[in-house]
């Protein structure tokens, strides 16, 4: 090889070697990271069939709602105290995974695996004088509705409980309490036999008519009770 030739072979590997360095140290290529997918958020309801607890889900608020196999750790029915679920709505960050439960000889619904959950509008609460189950006994009047408490959890502390054997009933509204536009009307509330307007336009209440240290109990049915606190030591076992 020419002298010529080896130098120019030689200047050419050098700038290789130049712009190899550049590429590396200077302007490294961008390193691809493992971001995780955003999950759609679901508004959910509570619902049941074929003797198991279900959820009704939609992308919006309006649906259409669609009826799924909930699973996972988190899943509302799994966390959440009954008195509390019983009418419960949520927002729900999920996955549908893409099987199928099939209930034998009932139905089949798609299952969905919920990673997190808060609620949906107003937490709403009821209770069931006359029930064997103590968490149906629970007083959470004052508790807040604009989000989920301690208390309302399976692992939270344990509300204060009401005698059941005090409650008196003092009015009853036919409306969806499930639904936050379920407007009430004059006539859907019945007060000790009477017809009374409505309090409030979003859900239906009674007059103030607990006294004596009752307390308003809201039922599942839509009964409106005033009852009495059990002392701390007469509360039933969680």
């Amino acid at each position: 090889m020419r002298p010529r030739a080896s130098l120019v072979m030689l200047a050419l590997l050098g700038l290789g070697g130049v712009f190899f360095y550049w590429l590396i140290h200077v302007n490294p290529l961008p390193v691809v990271q493992n971001v995780p997918p955003v999950l759609p958020e679901y508004f959910a309801e509570r619902a049941s069939d074929c003797g198991v607890a279900l959820l009704n889900v939609a992308q919006s608020e309006s649906g259409p709602f669609k009826r799924v196999f909930p699973i996972g750790l988190k899943q509302p029915h799994e966390r959440l105290r009954r008195n509390v679920w019983e009418h419960g709505r949520y927002r729900i960050l999920g996955r549908f995974t893409g099987k199928t439960r099939v209930m034998s000889e009932c139905a089949s619904f798609p299952e969905f695996e919920v990673l997190e959950f808060k609620s949906w509008g107003p937490v709403q609460r009821c209770a069931s004088p006359g029930t064997l189950d103590a968490t149906m006994l629970l007083y959470t009047g004052e508790l807040s509705t604009e989000h989920y408490v301690p208390e309302d959890f399976i692992d939270g502390p344990w509300p204060p409980s009401f005698d059941d054997e005090s409650c008196r009933r003092v009015g009853s509204c036919d409306a969806n309490l499930r639904r936050l536009d379920a407007g009430c009307a004059s006539e859907d509330v019945i007060v000790d036999g009477a017809k009374a307007p409505s309090i409030d336009g979003g859900f239906c209440q009674a007059p103030e008519a607990c006294v004596n240290g009752e307390r308003r109990v809201n039922a599942c049915s839509g009964d409106i009770w005033c009852c009495q606190l059990l002392p701390s030591d007469g509360q039933p076992e969680p």
